[in-house]
């Protein structure tokens, strides 16, 4: 069987036809034409950007437009189609004339025109949307808060006694608010808002906004305003607590001096500490700031000694300082002489000379040890190290040993007049 082929210029000859298509044609020419016809359908040009200008006078007076910003309007144009079709939103600028009347801050309504940019003609403008801003003029403003701490837990929360929550601790203390002076002003407080739900029982770390307040309670909400941080990082540290001995630590101990831990009392014995639990695993005693020998003696026996911890660990009985008793029984003190003084650490170039002959010193020790020592066991040093390049008189710090003793001390600091010139 064929195919019959439909020849389209017999349809002509078919008056229903030619009439159906006519109709049609000029349907669609009247379609065309109304598109096309920018004099009587006015084309619409988008994202028009609004520029407000302030005059110069108002500008030095520190007045400043905070609204409409970076805004944009819809222009209707009309004219010569060739042209208008051709206009682009960057041809054209949407202003308020009347906004160079401005003087001081406020908010003003003005109606806004159309301005041609270049030497563009053959069209006009049918209408704006919208045809009219409102201008908010104020003075710039800065101000910097201390951000306050609103945090709090849920009624009924359950603290876990085996650990110590910290207060909360921002990676920023302070944020800096700028935007219209009138609404920074109305600014009394920047804080941080959050409610703890569930028991804490490890360091929480959130980031959260910052909400600002006026001097009734009010939340303050301004999309003119800037923030430096619109969002806080916030760390609520938490801790292992434990009770721990306080220890007592010496320098320039006789080594042959031996204290027992009945001949040392410290008060109080412990302390609670609190700390991440890796270092309290590894913390058996908190040791005291060390005392010095050559501050101890028979008469001198007790101490205020600060008490230090890890840098992570906090003192939850709040004692910063204990306080250390030596029982010295069986110790004595002795005035003796010491004549042997020598230099030590002095430049290959230079010559000392010790003004000094003699100093008077004393030494604690057990009772038998002291009484058997002699002048020629004493030694004085004094060190150079440091001052290698000095020349002159001066004095210097003397250090005093005790020979043929392991027990005894020299109580007390002494200095010695020094004379330095260079040699040769």
């Amino acid at each position: 069987m064929k195919n019959k082929k439909i020849n389209i210029g017999k349809l002509f000859y078919n008056n229903k036809f030619a009439m159906a298509f006519s109709v049609f044609a000029a349907v669609v020419l009247w379609i065309f034409m109304a598109v096309t016809n920018t004099e009587d359908f006015p084309r619409q040009v988008t994202d028009v950007p609004i520029s407000i200008k302030l005059s110069d006078a108002a500008q030095k007076d520190g007045l400043k437009v905070f609204s409409p910003v970076n805004q944009t309007a819809s222009v209707y144009i009309k004219g010569n189609s060739l042209i208008v079709n051709q206009i682009q939103p960057s041809d054209l600028e949407v202003v308020a004339q009347s906004a160079s009347a401005i003087t001081s801050p406020g908010s003003y309504t003005f109606n806004l025109s159309v301005h041609k940019k270049g030497n563009l003609k053959d069209f006009d403008v049918a209408s704006i949307s919208p045809n009219q801003a409102i201008i908010e003029v104020d003075r710039y403003a800065e101000k910097t808060f201390t951000i306050e701490n609103d945090i709090k837990y849920k009624e009924g929360y359950k603290a876990d006694p085996s650990y110590f929550v910290s207060a909360p601790t921002f990676n920023s203390n302070t944020v800096t608010i700028s935007g219209p002076e009138k609404q920074v002003s109305a600014i009394n407080k920047v804080a941080v808002e959050y409610e703890i739900g569930d028991t804490l029982k490890e360091t929480k770390i959130f980031t959260t906004d910052l909400i600002l307040y006026d001097p009734n309670g009010n939340r303050i909400v301004n999309d003119k305003l800037k923030i430096s941080d619109n969002k806080i990082e916030v760390t609520i540290p938490v801790l292992s607590r434990q009770v721990m001995p306080l220890s007592v630590n010496f320098t320039n101990k006789p080594t042959g001096l031996i204290l027992s831990k009945d001949r040392i009392t410290v008060e109080p014995k412990n302390i609670e500490v609190a700390g991440p639990e890796d270092v309290l695993a590894n913390l058996k005693e908190i040791n005291l700031a060390p005392l010095d020998f050559s501050g101890i003696s028979p008469t001198k026996n007790t101490f205020d000694v600060n008490v230090t911890l890890p840098a992570s660990c906090k003192n939850l009985s709040n004692i910063p300082v204990a306080k250390v008793t030596l029982k010295l029984n069986n110790i004595s003190s002795r005035r003796m002489l010491v004549n042997n003084f020598s230099v030590k650490n002095l430049s290959a170039d230079k010559k000392a000379t010790v003004y000094t002959k003699s100093l008077y010193i004393t030494v604690v020790g057990p009772e038998d040890e002291i009484q058997k020592l002699t002048t020629d066991n004493l030694s004085a040093q004094i060190d150079m190290s440091g001052k290698q390049n000095f020349t002159g008189h001066t004095e210097m710090p003397v250090s005093i040993s005790v020979g043929n003793s392991t027990s005894s001390w020299v109580y007390g600091s002494y200095m010695a007049n020094i004379g330095v010139t260079t040699d040769g």
